[in-house]
């Protein structure tokens, strides 16, 4: 029969199966948006079978109907699943905590729009390109890592990796880095052309979650320069990162005098 099991940890996150099947959600070929992109239940009905139909004809294969946001989705065994995105655990939401979830949504779009506006120049580290167009140099033991659909850099202990970035001095500059919760006790040191701005100290934050954090650059190391150079330098101990982008900000503030 078709049934839902809750996680240990959280009953109104659950696996769909039939008998001890396990049934994946297919999403397509494109990666869907990391925030919106992957359906939830919005229901008060717990009852599988009132909202997932076997599909004529296909043996284990079963349509949502009217219950999967922002789409219903087709289910098909996990292990026949390939050349696609996928989803197998699901939340159940009813009407007011999908509300919230919307509104958390677009609060997201909107900061992501000012931070475009707000960008002097932006670094995908982990991406062979970009990475050439900034002129990145990395130790030995630097290596490329990705997690949730992005590429990302790490530097292994006393590793570096460093890249170009252009500044507008006329203007407060900061540099917003992007990591990722699951990454902890990680500690390094983030410099501008060789002067610390900053001692960094991951100590985790919630888990399958990017998270940004900015750095006011000093404006006595851009004054004059167009370029800058940024090093990620990891400490005797510990691993530098992953990082997963950087970008040069205009502040919010005024533009000095």
């Amino acid at each position: 029969s078709l049934y839902a099991e809750g996680m240990p940890d959280n009953k109104k996150r659950v696996a769909l199966l039939y008998g001890p099947v396990v049934l994946a959600g297919q999403l397509g070929e494109k990666m869907p948006d990391p925030v919106y992109g992957t359906p939830v239940l919005l229901t008060d009905n717990y009852s599988v079978t009132d909202w997932a139909k076997p599909v004529a004809d296909k043996p284990l294969v079963f349509q949502l109907e009217n219950v999967g946001k922002p789409m219903d989705v087709q289910l098909i065994p996990f292990y026949k699943t390939n050349s696609q995105y996928y989803n197998v655990y699901w939340d159940y939401f009813n009407n007011a905590e999908w509300l919230n979830r919307q509104a958390a949504y677009e609060a997201q779009r909107k900061h992501e729009h000012e931070i475009e506006e707000r960008t002097i120049d932006i670094m995908r580290l982990g991406e062979m390109q970009p990475e050439r167009d900034h002129h990145l140099t990395a130790s030995e033991n630097s290596y490329v890592d990705g997690a949730l659909g992005k590429m990302g850099r790490e530097a292994r202990k006393n590793g570096f990796f460093a890249f170009d970035m252009k500044v507008q001095p006329e203007t407060m500059n900061i540099l917003l880095c992007e990591y990722l919760g699951d990454d902890k006790n990680r500690t390094f040191d983030i410099l501008i052309d060789g002067q610390k701005i900053a001692e960094e100290n991951l100590k985790g934050s919630e888990t399958g979650k990017f998270f940004e954090k900015e750095y006011p650059i000093p404006n006595d190391l851009i004054r004059g320069k167009t370029i800058v150079i940024v090093r990620i330098q990891a400490n005797d101990h510990s691993t530098a990162g992953r990082v997963f982008g950087c970008r040069i900000l205009k502040s919010d503030k005024n533009n000095l005098n």
